[in-house]
């Protein structure tokens, strides 16, 4: 395995802990009986929930740029 097959694999396991660790945004009954929800509604996010947003935010854009990097490293550098 290559340098970016090592940072997707780390990065493929943070994403699953950070979106295990985020907070429901809505009811789950609520989804399944169909009543008007908030979820849509102009919420502020604060606490941890930011931290927790905005780290799935790099780790998936690092994910996404390690996935391009290495698919393209055996075309031009081998």
């Amino acid at each position: 395995m290559l340098f970016p097959d090592w940072i997707i694999f780390i990065a493929s396991i943070l994403m699953i802990g950070i979106s295990a660790l985020q907070n429901s945004k809505d009811d789950v009954m609520s989804a399944f009986t169909g009543n008007n929800s908030e979820l849509f509604r102009n919420k502020k996010v604060q606490g941890p929930d930011v931290f927790f947003n905005r780290a799935m935010l790099v780790v998936s854009i690092l994910f996404f740029a390690m996935i391009l990097w290495s698919n393209n490293i055996d075309r031009f550098f081998m």
